[in-house]
């Protein structure tokens, strides 16, 4: 045989293969790891894919490997290593295997892992060395004669500089700490003491943005997973808004999520104080707006409690608006879109949410129409989604929004519903004949003459396919919104980028890197 075998199979003689193989395993198909080809492949939070064997073997040596985001390094029975078969990806290797006439990979097994792991792992310094690190550690930790001048101003976390007030909030940090974990740690804690130990971490990061960042540890964070769970409504709300206060700092949102909070705040919204579900909707929407969150935030079962609060009549407005907001962001991501569009119910749930009006709050409802449309407008981005929406009649509802007002002329809401549409109109030879009988032309005609514009571009191109003359709608969107619109990427988002515009404001100060963010509790 002319080819070699792969590098990801080092450890194995090669199989014979046919010659005409010649292309390597894609790199997603590739455990980080290992190197090798995932047989039984899962997800751990914040959604990095591993082959099962290498993340068991990384937690039971209790090593991070720098592929490995998650801290495996200080396991806990109260903080559970969370593993989530991906079924998806495993489907696709087997199909790559099948396509290629290869084997399918064998699961490694856990002494192959742990030999894999160890290598990685650095070695123990000789000695010498050690003795000389000893030394070395003892001069660092002598106090020098002054301190210097940048050890008073800088800031621990980046090359932003901060007043001399900056020292005297980490002794601060580091004192109410302590007094959280006592109030949490005496024998006999019970829900008082508990109450008193959230309301006041809610308290202090309610307005200190320095507090916020430097109280947020994993000690601490390990403490409030509990509190969230709590059986006490007053526990639980307050360590609830507490968890949405640390995370409006953008440094500690990845930090939050790695830490196994997310799971709590799927509890507190599926069964939680309708106060607390308040706050854990704000709690997700504010973690989701950092990327890599996302994929976790959807593993860890976020999504269906989220659209069942969003579509909620009888909850309160805000608490709807955070819950859409923070679907709007996890649908960024794409595996979440093909797991919103599988959620029962969803198109017709978010449809109706879309078609609301109620004159006494019209601004309200105006709000919660958008979100739902942005979410629509997403969904159209992988075909789960294409295939449900016009399951579930989407078509003519979003036409339907067009005509009566509910998206008016111009406004954001008419561009995601012409990019619903669009993503609708992709390949599909069914969507012509649901847009046919459903007037998309009268509706989208306007726009394709309009000025300039990707509104315009997307409904001159979705008028193309319902005709059956733009055969390259399928295939790339390059140029409509800056980037490829795939499977994989989003068309509301580039309308925000291109547009200028930003989703419905929130209350309270806004912080962190994408412009929106939660309240301060």
């Amino acid at each position: 045989m002319a080819t070699a075998w792969p590098r990801w199979r080092p450890s194995s003689p090669p199989p014979p293969m046919s010659s005409s193989f010649t292309a390597d395993p894609p790199a997603e198909f590739l455990c980080p790891i290992s190197g090798t080809l995932m047989a039984d492949p899962v997800v751990v939070p914040p959604g990095q894919t591993f082959e099962r064997a290498c993340i068991q073997a990384c937690a039971a040596l209790s090593f991070s490997p720098p592929a490995v985001a998650a801290d495996l390094s200080a396991p806990s029975a109260s903080s559970p290593l969370v593993l989530v078969p991906n079924v998806a990806l495993r489907t696709a290797i087997l199909n790559w295997c099948d396509r290629l006439s290869l084997p399918y990979p064998a699961p490694l097994s856990p002494d192959t892992a742990r030999d894999v792991v160890r290598r990685l792992m650095p070695s123990p310094p000789p000695p010498q060395q050690l003795l000389h690190h000893e030394q070395r550690s003892q001069v660092l930790s002598q106090p020098p004669p002054s301190p210097p001048s940048y050890a008073r101003t800088r800031n621990y976390y980046g090359d932003d500089f901060v007043q001399e007030e900056t020292t005297q909030t980490r002794q601060a940090g580091g004192s109410l700490e302590e007094e959280i974990m006592d109030k949490l740690g005496a024998n006999g804690t019970g829900p008082a003491e508990q109450e008193a130990a959230m309301a006041l971490l809610r308290k202090a990061t309610r307005e200190n943005k320095e507090l916020r960042r430097q109280i947020c540890t994993q000690r601490l964070l390990a403490a409030l997973r509990p509190m969230l769970l709590s059986g006490d409504a007053g526990v639980q709300v307050n360590a609830a808004a507490a968890l949405v206060n640390l995370s409006l700092e953008a440094e500690n949102k990845v930090r939050i999520v790695r830490s196994g909070a997310v799971s709590p705040l799927v509890e507190v919204l599926r069964s939680g104080h309708p106060e607390a579900r308040d706050h854990a909707a704000g709690a997700i929407y504010s973690l989701a707006v950092e990327d890599e969150n996302r994929a976790a935030i959807g593993v860890l079962g976020a999504i269906p409690p989220l659209l069942e609060l969003f579509a909620s009549a009888g909850a309160e407005y805000l608490a709807r608006r955070e819950a859409g907001m923070a679907l709007y962001h996890v649908s960024l991501a794409g595996m979440n879109r093909s797991k919103i569009a599988r959620t029962p119910g969803v198109v017709r749930t978010l449809l109706a949410t879309a078609e609301t009006r109620d004159r006494a709050k019209e601004a309200d409802a105006a709000a919660l129409r958008r979100i739902a449309v942005m979410i629509l407008a997403n969904l159209a981005g992988c075909p789960e989604g294409r295939t449900a929406l016009m399951d579930g009649g989407a078509v003519a509802a979003v036409v339907k929004l067009m005509r009566n007002g509910s998206a008016a002329s111009g406004s954001a809401e008419e561009e995601y519903c012409i990019s619903a549409l669009y993503g609708m109109s992709r390949g599909s030879l069914r969507f012509r004949g649901l847009a046919r009988a459903a007037g998309v032309e009268d509706a989208l005609t306007p726009m394709a003459e309009g000025a300039g514009g990707v509104a315009r571009d997307m409904a001159r191109r979705t008028l193309r396919a319902m005709r059956g003359e733009d055969d390259d709608v399928a295939v790339t969107a390059t140029g409509l919104l800056g980037r490829q619109w795939d499977d994989g990427s989003v068309v509301s988002e580039g309308l925000v980028s291109i547009r200028g515009r930003r989703p419905p404001p929130h209350r309270g100060n806004h912080v962190g890197t994408s412009g929106s963010n939660t309240t301060q509790f």
